[in-house]
This record gives C-alpha cells, structure tokens and sequence, in this order.
C-alpha cells in the first residue's frame, strides 16, 4: 500500500487549496489522503478546566474539518500540539507519510510563505516531501500536475528530485521540463575569473550542463515526454520563471543537514515565497518513498 498524503488543514481558515493539492495528487497516485486539523493544545487552562477547554476545541475542529472535507475520500485527523507544525511533523513520523501539502499564511504579502508559520516551520526539518499550495497560486477544482517542472543539479538530491518530478508527470500523463541554472559571475576589479556573457565563454559549461541533464533524462524510470533547458541565471529566478509555466514545481533540498529530511538553503526559500505555482520540496537524501507513491499509475504516455 502506498504511503498516505497527509493534508494539513486550519480549522480557522477557509484556505482549501491544500486539500485541492492533496486530492488531486492521491487520485493520480492512489495514495490514501488524510486530512488533519491541528488545534494548540493549551495544558495548564484545560487542567484548571477539568479538561472541557480542550474537548470543546477538538469537538470544534473535527465539525469544521467534517465541512472542510465534504465530497472527499480523505480520511480525518484531529489532533492537538505545541503547534500546528509540531503536530503535522509528529502525525506524518507516526503514519510514514510520503509528503505533508500544507497552504500559505494570512501574515505577509497574499499567499506567500511568511516566517514563523506552519509552512515555514516545515520547511525546516519535516520528515518527508512538503508541497506547499500557496494562495496565489490559484489553485481551481480541477487542479492536476500536467506540466511538472524540476530543478535539477547534478548531484545525488538533485537526479532524486528529477526522478520525483518524472513519476509525478508520468501520474498525471502529462510532460516533464527540467531545467538547471548556471549562476552567473559578477565582474570585478578582484575577479580571477572573468564572468559568463553572450560571446561565447559560456559555451563550455552550458553544453556539460546540458549533456549532465540529457543523461538523468535518459536514464528515468518511468519514461515522461520532458523538454530540458539550460539558463544562465540566478537560480532562484530562474526556477520563479519556470513557475509561470508549470502547475507544479519540484525541487530538492540543499546539500547537507539530516538525511530523510526537508532543509531548505536561500535559493528554495526564496522559490517557495515567490513562486507561481504550487512547490513540492524533496527530502535529502532519500526520495524512494515519494517515488514509491508516484509512479504508481498505469497511464500510457505516448
């Protein structure tokens, strides 16, 4: 059986786009879908209180998250914490989940990742895949990853986060573009190296970043239609520009920290904020369980 979605849900929002996310995703992959509704578990009031306080807030919740759920084949979760992020990482561990699809903020510029919130907080150490469904990117009814873009880089992360990016496309029946960005270098008076441009030093390490990427794509398992390209920019703009074109965006986390876990550097943080379109971030390191759950379809891509 595959590893369940886990949909993290704020009783006090109205805010449905991750459950959208989340559904769609366990439709294509046949992964079960749990939604759960986390409530701050305030100890010493609900003792003084004989514990009605928390009975109360968990009865509340769980009507709210009934509502929320309608029409869904999600199965419901109610459960109390230190906080919101706490209990989505402490269930997803229980469950062995495969990824946690949590929604932005209502703190800070309209659907973005604001810090400090449950999004951010996860971004920080969750124990599998996180997807964030941010607000602004308009996320309809009928929401499916069709087109996927990836990140790519040519290191153990980066071809786990290629080979995520593939399954999910080959779900959906749908085409893959993977994309790695070359960072430009900034001319100075102290640079030994003299910086990229347009007139031809640039050819060399395009063309390796280029053959780096047309291998991983030959090697994936399964087959996707995917289109590759190199761009000379900052990373972080170019994967925001590759947002625009995409409903879904995968990329890997940075290069250290704990294995099996979601660590984002400054380039995936600034993606997550800024993104056009929902993000999918793959933990280091360790990336069978996210393919386990997708690439489980039968659909023929021709």
């Amino acid at each position: 059986m595959s590893k369940p979605i886990l949909v993290g849900l704020d009783p006090k929002r109205g805010d449905l786009a991750p459950l959208t996310l989340g559904a769609a995703i366990a439709r294509l992959t046949g992964a079960p879908l749990i939604a759960l509704a986390a409530y701050l578990h305030d100890p010493i009031t609900n003792a003084v209180a004989g514990g009605m306080v928390e009975e109360d807030v968990r009865n509340e919740a769980l009507r709210t998250l009934e509502a929320q759920t309608e029409g869904t084949d999600a199965d419901l979760l109610v459960s109390g914490g230190p906080s919101p992020a706490r209990v989505l990482h402490d269930t997803a561990v229980r469950l062995d989940a495969a990824m946690i699809v949590v929604g932005s903020t209502t703190k800070g510029p309209l659907g973005r990742v604001a810090p400090g919130t449950t999004a951010e907080r996860l971004l920080h150490g969750a124990p599998c895949a996180v997807v964030l469904a941010t607000t602004r990117c308009g996320i309809g009814a009928s929401w499916e990853p069709r087109r996927v873009g990836v990140g790519f880089v040519d290191l153990v992360d980066g071809h786990a986060a290629l080979r995520a990016a593939a399954a999910l496309a080959h779900d959906a029946g749908g085409t893959l573009h993977a994309m790695t960005a070359i960072e430009p270098l900034e001319w100075g008076e102290s640079a030994v190296i003299a910086p990229y441009r347009s007139d031809g030093r640039l050819e060399t390490p395009r063309a390796a970043a280029q053959r780096a990427l047309d291998d991983a794509l030959d090697r994936l398992q399964p087959e996707v239609r995917a289109s590759s390209e190199v761009m000379i920019a900052r990373a972080a703009d170019a994967l925001i520009e590759l947002s625009r074109h995409v409903d879904l965006l995968v990329c890997g986390s940075r290069g250290y920290g704990p294995l099996r876990s979601v660590l984002v550097g400054a380039v995936t943080h600034r993606v997550v904020r800024d993104a056009h379109c929902p993000v999918l971030i793959a933990p280091r390191g360790h990336s069978a369980p996210l393919e386990a759950t997708a690439g489980r379809s039968e659909t023929t891509v021709t």
